[in-house]
């Protein structure tokens, strides 16, 4: 197709029907790590917390932050004092990872290096990195490290944050009697610090965890729902626009009935009047799930009294179908494949965790997914907006490889004319050959000389753009999804284990329910330098022709 479509309708039309090119931003598609064709999707699940329900961020981060102090103060003895440690969110993002060890936080690349780190407030200096991370191995399975992958993680992080710094500068005033301080005799085999880093993030991970599982949280935003979500006006219509192509819908989230029940009222009755509830969008609805655990273990599925403000379950299911009048509770993935009548390639799960939805979906079955970062929208947005700078970025690269290469040529030439003036190639050239052999050696060492200050100069000039670059996306931590020119440790598992990923579910509702989404063409980096050196052996031949 030649002409866009926004030249085809008039803009009265497109206005009428809310059809404007913002509607189909770029910060709004849907991107795509593997192929998928959703015609051969038959059912379409999806979680609820930061999938269909989207949390406002501020409120709800706040939230979980007020309440962990709390039952810090009051279930741990922590000082009153830390009362006073504020939360700012810019100091997080997702896909970080605590070193439970020294109390530093890190941002890794794919390749595990650490590319950034934090001890409480003070970032660490490269010098400081490669003291400690340059051989070290950091397995992320370990108990040493803790993971950061989810939404839910950020006040966490935080948190640990504020706390180290609050302690060590206790330390540092002479406070030897601080809680958590390491006394003098002490075993300090897993610990590198003055604290007990270790013991302190598990102290604010468990009461995390906490407010998680015994209520108080979940009870604060029931009782009021418009302060804690956002409602998406697209999402009853993407929702319906699947159903209406024949696809089944499903809803796999690891909240109780009870919650999930007034949550998803929130976000769905009444919103279509071709919907009396939000349980008529869904042919299956599973509360309680525990995933990974619903994809590695075989729980039984429960039956779920489905009323308002009860939690009760009433026996297990044995059934050969699911019943859309029922509602049930944990379950396992081969059950569900047998009961829903549909398996692997032809079931597409969305959801916004990384391990607990897309991970294991992907390792313990053939399942299609979609993962959901809220972030992505601030991220296309800031790459756009900083799309001068990235191009500046991407020459000097291209500039320094040119360098690289030139350099490698230069010396690997050198040595052999080095070879050729030496002792052991006597007899090989005669004198006035060797004068003109160790000419020729000095004004290649010269060039090379030359290149590597051109060299250190584009370094400089690079870093300092990309600083720059990553100080417009977070202060702290730069991009999401990249670690300087390196996919960050996030973005890597994005790309691994995500078919596709966007912003939003209802990005869904501005595709045809059967479109076929195409990935890029995967190349490595030898088919980049193949194609670069082509172009440049056709530009010296057009050159030589004319």
């Amino acid at each position: 197709m030649s002409k866009s479509p926004f030249t085809l309708v008039p803009l009265p039309l497109l206005q009428l029907v809310g059809a404007d090119e913002e509607v189909f931003a770029p910060e709004r598609a849907v991107y795509t790590n593997r192929d998928l064709d959703l015609s051969g999707i038959k059912v379409v699940g999806f979680d609820m917390d930061y999938t269909l329900a989207i949390y406002k961020k501020a409120p709800m981060e706040q939230l979980q932050y007020d309440l962990t102090v709390e039952r810090l103060i009051t279930n741990l003895g922590y000082p009153e004092a830390i009362r006073e440690l504020k939360y700012d969110p810019s100091t997080v993002i997702r896909g970080l990872v605590v070193d439970k060890r020294t109390g530093n936080t890190l941002k890794m690349d794919t390749h595990g290096r650490v590319a950034r780190a934090w001890h409480g407030q003070r970032r660490l200096s490269v010098d400081e990195i490669k003291a400690l991370y340059a051989h070290a191995r950091l397995r992320l399975g370990s108990e040493s490290l803790a993971s950061a992958d989810t939404l839910f993680s950020m006040p966490e992080v935080a948190l640990y944050a504020n706390l180290v710094a609050f302690f060590d500068a206790r330390i540092e005033a002479g406070d030897s009697a601080a809680p958590l301080s390491i006394p003098a005799d002490a075993p300090t085999d897993r610990l590198l610090g003055r604290i007990n880093t270790w013991k302190l993030f598990d102290d604010v991970r468990e009461g995390i965890d906490a407010i998680h599982r015994d209520g108080s949280l979940k009870s604060v935003i029931i009782a009021d729902l418009p302060t804690y979500f956002d409602r998406d006006d697209e999402l009853p219509l993407t929702l319906h626009k699947l159903r209406s192509a024949g696809k089944r819908l499903f809803l796999l989230t690891n909240s109780f009935w009870m919650y999930t029940d007034a949550v998803m009222s929130f976000l769905l009755d009444g919103r279509l009047k071709e919907y009396g509830t939000w349980r008529s969008y869904f042919d299956i609805v599973i509360c309680g799930g525990k995933k990974p655990a619903f994809f590695t273990e075989r729980r039984p599925f429960l039956e779920v009294l489905a009323q308002k403000g009860i939690e009760q379950t009433v026996g297990e299911v044995d059934a050969e179908r699911f019943d859309r009048a029922r509602v049930y509770q944990g379950g396992n993935i081969s059950d569900f494949e047998r009961m829903a009548s549909a398996k692997g390639e032809e079931i597409l799960y969305v959801g916004d965790h990384i391990f607990g939805d897309i991970v294991r979906s992907r390792r313990d079955s053939r399942w299609r997914t979609c993962l959901v970062v809220e972030e992505l929208e601030h991220e296309v947005g800031g790459t756009l907006a900083n799309s001068e700078r990235i191009e500046a970025i991407d020459d000097l690269d291209g500039r320094r490889h040119a360098l690289d290469d030139d350099i490698a040529l230069h010396r690997a030439l050198l040595d052999r004319l080095e070879v050729a003036v030496s002792d052991k190639a006597a007899g090989v050239v005669d004198d006035a050959q060797r004068i003109e052999l160790e000419d020729a050696a000095k004004r290649l060492r010269k060039e090379i000389d030359v290149a590597k200050r051109s060299l250190r100069s584009l370094d400089r000039e690079a870093q300092e753009h990309q600083d720059e670059l990553d100080k417009s996306f977070n202060l702290s931590w730069g991009r999401l999804f990249k670690a300087s020119n390196e996919l960050s440790r996030f973005g890597a598992q994005v790309e691994l284990y995500a078919c596709c990923y966007t912003s939003k579910v209802s990005n869904f509702r501005h595709y045809s329910p059967m479109h076929y989404f195409r990935a890029p063409r995967e190349s490595m980096s030898h088919d980049a330098s193949l194609t670069s050196s082509s172009r440049k052996k056709a530009a010296r031949s057009r050159t030589a022709a004319g």
